[in-house]
This record gives structure tokens, sequence and C-alpha cells, in this order.
């Protein structure tokens, strides 16, 4: 498995030191919970998302990919900069 150096605050280190402890776990399991519930992801795990909620939808994956896009262009409208006209300036 890669390592990673992060830089945590003594009292945030500490505090994290002290929650592996009392849990009975590692500073490593803690982490790796945070992240998980923090909607981070793998590739692999991504996917198997996906598939069990294509399962339940009960649509095809074309009906799939149409909403999928229609939502996509929704969100990109609603959020979208609006764009002045000269006229309106004037």
């Amino acid at each position: 498995m890669p390592r990673m150096t992060i830089t945590l605050s003594a009292e945030r280190r500490q505090a994290l030191k002290e929650t592996a402890a009392r849990r009975g776990t590692t500073i490593t399991a803690i982490i790796d919970e945070s992240l998980e519930l923090a909607g981070i992801r793998t590739r692999n795990n991504a996917a198997d998302i996906v598939a069990r909620g294509r399962a339940r939808s009960r649509m095809s994956e074309q009906e799939a990919m149409d909403l999928a896009l229609r939502e996509t262009a929704a969100v990109r409208e609603a959020t979208a900069p609006r764009a002045t006209s000269a006229a309106s300036r004037d």
C-alpha cells in the first residue's frame, strides 16, 4: 500500500491518536472511514455503486443515459452565468 504524509496540528494529531486508542483501531482505519463518509470512493467502489443503482432503477441503459443528459443540462442551465445584452446595458 502506498504511503502518504499529511500535516496536522499537534492538537488534531493527538485527538486522532486518542480516538484510535479508544476505538481499538488504527489511525489509518479512522482516516479511511472518514474519506468514505466524505464520499471519496475508489473507481471500483464507485462502479459498484453505479451498478447497484442501475439494477434497482429498472431503467434501460439508454433511459439512464437520457435522464443523466437531461439532468446535467438542467443543472448547467440553472448555474450558467447570465449574459447581458448590449441593449440592456444602455
